[in-house]
């Protein structure tokens, strides 16, 4: 978390909710808080982390960039 008045922090979870409550929330119905939770560590684990297209990674899921980061990090530097 940044200093207090810094709108960046905000900022990324404000477009998290929002894309949770257009893409999943709005479109289900509940029978206990259980389900509930269960279903948004489902969306969260299952499609916004795994296969969600990331328009500021190119188009690619978060965690494929993730893994292309990794790979990239561990090539070693030319002497």
């Amino acid at each position: 978390m940044g200093k207090v008045g810094v709108c960046w922090d905000n900022a990324v979870a404000e477009n998290f909710f929002s894309h949770l409550k257009t893409e999943f929330y709005h479109h289900e119905r509940f029978s206990s808080r259980l389900a509930a939770r269960t279903a948004v560590m489902d969306y969260i684990e299952g499609w916004y982390n795994r296969r969600r297209p990331n328009r500021r990674a190119g188009g690619i899921p978060p965690a494929t960039a993730h893994t292309a980061h990794q790979t990239s990090a561990q090539k070693p530097l030319a002497a």
